[in-house]
């Protein structure tokens, strides 16, 4: 079977999770999106933060790979999740979340208006009524309260 590939990010803040009203779903997910030839997924993801909502960010692996790399293989960022997910799309997509932190001082998030409604950050006792898929409100609880750097 043919699958794509995407990329999103979970920034926390303040015991709050960032979410991004997605124009194509009409849901609530991590910002994010699909990963073209040649980029890894954290790259992807640093570069759709960037179209979407013009801010530089890092991405935290969230474990240390095992193997320093060499000529032959280098490591890449290690996700906290990765899923098949079939909604909304044309082809079934593997999907990598990783944790994300912005570059430098506290910025102004530009929202891409032609991918996103709005962005807004979430708590923990809002997330069960957010309108989104199972799988954000999971993963943006355990972001929450596993996100690396509080």
């Amino acid at each position: 079977m043919l699958y794509k590939s995407f990329a999103a990010g979970y920034l926390v803040k303040d015991g709050k999770v960032l979410l991004a009203h997605h124009r194509k779903f009409d849901k609530w997910t991590p910002p994010g999106g699909h990963i073209e030839d040649g980029e890894t997924p954290d790259q992807a993801v640093i570069r759709e933060w960037k179209e979407e909502l013009a801010v530089d960010i890092e991405v935290i692996p969230a474990h240390e790979s095992v193997f320093a790399g060499d000529a032959n293989s280098t490591p890449i960022p290690m996700p906290f999740h990765i899923d098949l997910e079939r909604e909304g799309f044309d082809v079934p997509r593997i999907g990598y979340f990783f944790y994300v932190k912005l570059v430098g001082d506290d910025k102004i998030l530009n929202v891409l208006k032609s991918e996103l409604h709005e962005v807004r950050w979430f708590g923990k006792h809002e997330i069960a009524n957010v309108t989104t898929f199972d799988q954000v409100k999971a993963l943006a609880l355990y972001a929450i309260e596993h996100y690396p750097h509080k």
